[in-house]
């Protein structure tokens, strides 16, 4: 578990003054939420009876999160999400410098490579990558393809390993999880269909790395569209 530090500029003395407790539907997204005075009684903390959160309460202590945590800055021209402990954005095709270390025909072996246009999706706990078909930038209704990558599970789920990735998920992050993924070491294909062709992930790498163009044609449908790969946004929490 994260410590937490409470700072605060100049002598100034906190006192315990109310607590909430939040009801969560186990079937929906719905939440209740009451507001409960807060006393020390007999030098322990006591939870007196509450009332109902009100909207303007709510709206409150958004503000107050909002400007702690929310990003202030100039705009990343390649995200195309950004939501507290949520981005994604896209990487226009572009040649790349890969490093593989696989028990299959590839072996021990590192290049610069063509790739597809491609798109990350970052999330607190997780992420993922998805292919192009057309080098523009992507909108909510865009169809995704598999991204044809060694360490990489059917779903876009990424296999982490031992790479470092960035502490925080922001715009100022995009470049640090793009390092994290292309200077890792691919080992193994996490998904027997990465790319429709005779040969599969294997042959298509090996003939990339001798500088052949990338088969965009060949890519697999995700059947998922952006929007799906970010999910509802009343699931974040």
């Amino acid at each position: 578990m994260s410590t937490v530090a409470i700072v605060q500029e100049g002598d100034i003395e906190l006192e315990l003054d109310s607590g909430f407790l939040f009801y969560k539907s186990k079937t929906t997204h719905q939440i209740y939420a009451t507001r409960h005075p807060a006393r020390v009684i007999g030098g322990k903390p006591v939870l007196l009876a509450g009332t109902p959160v009100t909207l303007e309460q709510l709206a409150d202590i958004a503000e107050i999160a909002d400007r702690r945590t929310s990003y202030r800055g100039f705009l990343h021209e390649r995200v195309v999400y950004l939501a507290p402990n949520r981005l994604a954005w896209w990487l226009p095709a572009r040649p790349r410098c890969v490093w593989f270390k696989s028990t299959d025909a590839i072996g021990e072996r590192a290049g610069v490579t063509n790739h597809p246009p491609l798109v990350f999706v970052v999330e607190r706990k997780e992420w993922s990558v998805y292919a192009l078909r057309d080098n523009v930038r992507p909108g909510p209704g865009t169809k995704l393809c598999n991204a044809p990558y060694y360490n990489v599970w059917k779903d876009g789920l990424i296999c982490t390993g031992n790479v470092t990735l960035p502490d925080r998920i922001d715009m100022a992050s995009v470049e640090g999880f793009e390092d994290a993924f292309f200077r890792s070491r691919f080992t193994h294909p996490n998904n027997d269909r990465l790319i429709h062709r005779r040969g599969g992930a294997v042959r298509l790498w090996l003939d990339l790395l001798d500088g052949a163009e990338f088969p965009l044609d060949r890519l697999i449908d995700a059947k998922k569209t952006l929007a799906d790969a970010i999910g509802n946004p009343s699931d974040e929490d």
